[in-house]
């Protein structure tokens, strides 16, 4: 292993690290990258030889007081480390300190009061830190999409307060099939079976095909092969926008000045905005790709 290479920490939850790949590129720009993170989520932007799962056995006592001495070892062959949470843990500092000439902590979302999209934070974090090497974008590491995968609606979020009421997602989709024969609903495991009842009875005259519970890559290809997607405020939207795709989030409880998805093609409207919405007017055309 290089021993000027970069570690870097990550513990938030999939729109967090999704937000994080532009900060995760600077890194990246400074030599080698090696994440310690989620698996599945990491292999979609790195090598899997350069992704380690941060469930594995071997880290349990990155957070003991004492590590152990196999794990000592091997962060040694790091030059630096950097951990990005929302309140970085005294305890994983301290140890990764033990072993690593050069640690840093990024907070993944601005203090209160600070209204700055939580992506460029973290850049502007690494670059105080003098940690910013040159941009390297971090492109998805898959295979050309298959068949299209038309439009996707994605009601659901893993903070219920940020999901599209049954009302809502029906409303969204009689606006949707104006332009499309159909669309593809797509679930995931926040979904408790109450709520996708509560869907189901909503859309049942409405004509639509079921994505259910599908595994990272496999979501990962349907994504970057929308034609459109439409969701709340969601990793899984978050994603659909740093993919690529034509990307409509619906923010219903959270704020869009902090968390909008970074995208080429991406655009936010509050809930309120989204129930009177016309979705075939011109200022959404470049975004809904219609």
């Amino acid at each position: 292993m290089a021993t000027d290479g970069t570690l870097a920490l990550h513990l938030g939850a999939l729109g967090d690290f999704v937000l994080s790949w532009p900060a995760l590129g600077r890194l990246a720009g400074l030599g080698s990258l090696h994440l310690w993170g989620r698996g599945e989520w990491g292999r979609l932007i790195l090598p899997p030889e350069q992704v380690h799962e941060r469930e594995a056995a071997r880290f349990a006592s990155l957070f003991s007081p004492a590590m152990e001495h196999a794990l000592l070892k091997w962060l040694r062959g790091f030059e630096r480390a950097v951990v990005f949470a929302a309140a970085p843990d005294p305890v994983l500092l301290r140890n990764l300190a033990s072993a690593v000439p050069q640690v840093s902590a990024v907070t993944t979302r601005p203090p209160r009061g600070t209204y700055q999209q939580v992506g460029r934070w973290q850049v502007e974090q690494l670059a105080r830190l003098g940690l910013a090497g040159s941009p390297r974008p971090l492109g998805p590491l898959l295979p050309p999409p298959g068949s299209p995968a038309g439009v996707i609606l994605a009601p659901g979020s893993g903070g219920r307060a940020k999901r599209l009421d049954p009302e809502l997602t029906a409303l969204l989709a009689r606006r949707l099939l104006e332009k499309h024969p159909t669309f593809t609903l797509l679930l995931g495991p926040a979904e408790e079976s109450d709520y996708r009842q509560a869907l189901a009875l909503s859309l049942a005259e409405v004509p639509h095909q079921i994505l259910a519970d599908p595994a990272m890559e496999d979501l990962a290809q349907a994504l970057r092969g929308a034609s459109l997607y439409v969701g709340a405020d969601s990793g899984v939207s978050h994603l659909a926008a740093a993919l690529g795709a034509p990307t409509l989030a619906v923010f219903v409880a959270s704020d869009p000045r902090l968390w909008s998805p970074l995208g080429p093609r991406a655009r936010v409207l509050g809930a309120l905005e989204a129930r009177h919405a016309d979705l075939s007017a011109p200022e959404f055309e470049a975004v809904l790709d219609l």
